[in-house]
């Protein structure tokens, strides 16, 4: 199964065509995308599949003007990306370029999330004043305390931070490049329903590259893509598969595709996440546990531990030095 675009499907419905897509690498004989061909309509949820290495981020890259292509054409919005005239301004989606929203790994590398710099602030340096009520339903979804410090929270809790960052301004096409690989589930999960939700609501659309298929089934996923070597595989509507009670099973034919429920620990550790939140409670809630956490702690040590009696500390060292 190769295709699954429909052929009453107009232009104008489309977000993404892609035509005789062929990009190269420079400075490299190496191909990143072959003879590639891609309709995409509005208010679609799209998963895209393939090994590392298939040009998954190279086509999330060029549809979201990263790069450059030569060969092939490609429109968004019905307008091509790269050309602008004054009578493209007077049509329908000719903005499209200021409504795309790219994010990728590229975050990871980028200095300022290190930086001793308050949550709040960034997410208000990108609109959060202006979009007030998304960006405090971002920052429910994504289970965030605007008061953290960039340099003072873990990995996963910085993704969040980008993620809220890139979603608090509009966007009608959302281009999701491995984004959610540090999310925990429940996090994971309720950013998947919000991002459902903002296409079927607004008549968005979402590419959404990732190794991580757990909660990706009919319920979110419209259509799945398979990338290969930079071409093409399959590219199959999720109403064409059918999930059946039979582990592991898979049999591909020509009008369906039969997959397997596979076993999965997802729900189970969905549900302990989810009672975890329900025992914290609030983020002010946590800052008071935490706090009164740590004046137990360093009470019940007080005169019993190194760290409360020094002259612990000095006979420690006294006999470490005479055992040599």
């Amino acid at each position: 199964m190769t295709s699954s675009d429909d052929d009453s499907t107009t232009t104008s419905d489309l977000a993404i065509e892609v035509t005789d897509l062929t990009y190269e690498f420079p400075k490299s004989n190496k191909i990143g995308l072959q003879d590639f061909n891609l309709a995409i309509p509005w208010g679609t949820t799209n998963l895209v599949v393939g090994p590392n290495g298939a040009g998954k981020s190279t086509l999330l890259r060029i549809l979201a003007g990263k790069t450059l292509i030569k060969k092939g054409h490609l429109k968004l919005g019905g307008f091509d990306p790269f050309h602008f005239s004054s009578a493209r301004h007077e049509q329908h989606n000719s903005d499209i370029n200021n409504y795309i929203t790219y994010l990728g790994t590229e975050w990871a590398t980028n200095s300022i999330i290190k930086r001793d710099i308050p949550v709040n602030l960034l997410l208000a340096s990108i609109g959060g004043q202006t979009y007030e009520e998304r960006r405090n339903l971002l920052i429910d979804i994504l289970d965030i305390d605007p008061s953290w410090s960039m340099l003072n929270i873990s990995d996963g809790e910085r993704r969040r931070v980008q993620i809220a960052m890139g979603l608090v301004k509009p966007w009608k096409l959302l281009l999701l490049d491995e984004v959610t690989i540090d999310l925990d589930v429940v996090v994971r999960l309720k950013l998947l329903e919000y991002l459902k939700r903002e296409c079927l609501e607004r008549n968005c659309t979402v590419v959404y590259a990732t190794h991580i298929f757990d909660g990706l089934g009919h319920k979110w996923c419209d259509r799945v893509i398979h990338i290969d070597a930079g071409v093409k595989l399959n590219d199959v509507s999720i109403k064409n598969i059918e999930f059946v009670d039979d582990n592991g099973k898979v049999e591909v034919e020509e009008d369906k595709i039969v997959v397997g429920k596979a076993e999965s620990l997802h729900p189970l550790a969905l549900h302990w996440l989810n009672q975890d939140l329900t025992r914290r409670g609030t983020r002010e809630d946590e800052k008071i546990k935490m706090s009164k956490r740590h004046n137990d702690w360093v009470n019940s040590r007080d005169g019993k531990y190194f760290d409360a009696d020094d002259s612990k500390l000095a006979q420690y060292f006294k006999s470490t030095r005479s055992a040599k």
